[in-house]
């Protein structure tokens, strides 16, 4: 389970909860593929791409689609977003089509990749879903939106450099002892717990970990306690001299 769907099944009353730590990352890594559901593509913020051929597209296809046959994917490789953690969803009339194309998106080094819960437009009709009919766009527009609690990595380094803030890292002693953010106080996770009197409540709080996951799940403690808080999804690297890199997962 994700952290915050664990949290949610211990409020509803549910004690054996187990959460993969590794995540979505270590799945994708064992290559698996992930798949999304009808809701997440209506709601979310994604680019959506329809792999079918033209006349499918303009028979009916899913509101923001963009159009792009599977035939023509990888020569469209400069036309997807800068940012490489932009969600991307392929849908086809096939799933073998679809998987490919996870294959060449996760080529170009984008993080988060997914196909569209199969049969693509079928399932999105069985929702009871609007499709539209016509020619689809043919340019993909993508904004970056952070998720709530989460802390931009430029913010997260003006307010590390401003000294304003309490920065916790809740990964483990040895990471820690190995490089940390200047200034971070090191409680692990398993830690957190009976430890959150030891974080000031005057101040920001900001929780880190090395990806974001075990960040999240520090965020969601101590928000359920009040604290000021804010977690960063982001790959970090501290090194020993106090220098670091910070990058977008």
């Amino acid at each position: 389970m994700s952290p915050k769907s664990a949290g949610l099944a211990k409020k509803w009353g549910y004690n054996n909860v187990k959460v993969y730590v590794q995540g979505i990352p270590n799945w994708k890594k064992t290559g698996h593929h992930t798949v999304s559901t009808p809701d997440y593509v209506r709601t979310a913020n994604i680019v959506l791409i329809d792999l079918r051929a033209p006349a499918a597209v303009t028979a009916g296809h899913i509101p923001r689609a963009v159009a792009i046959p599977s035939g023509k994917l990888e020569a469209a490789k400069d036309e997807f977003p800068e940012s490489l953690t932009a969600p991307i969803v392929f849908y086809s009339e096939n799933v073998e089509v679809s998987k490919k194309a996870v294959e060449i998106a996760r080529g170009w080094r984008y993080k988060n990749v997914s196909l569209l819960e199969f049969p693509g437009v079928i399932a999105w009709k069985e929702k009871g879903y609007d499709v539209k009919t016509g020619p689809a766009v043919e340019e993909i527009i993508y904004v970056r939106k952070l998720e709530p609690g989460q802390i931009s990595i430029p913010n997260f380094e003006a307010a590390l450099k401003s000294k304003a803030i309490t920065v916790v890292d809740v990964r483990g002693p040895a990471e820690y002892e190995a490089g940390h953010f200047p200034g971070a106080m090191n409680i692990s996770l398993d830690e957190l717990p009976g430890k959150m009197k030891d974080i000031p409540r005057d101040q920001f709080v900001v929780v880190h970990c090395k990806t974001g996951v075990r960040g999240e799940m520090a965020y969601l403690l101590l928000k359920e306690k009040g604290y000021d808080v804010k977690y960063l999804k982001a790959g970090c690297k501290c090194r020993l001299d106090s220098t670091y890199l910070i990058w977008e997962m």
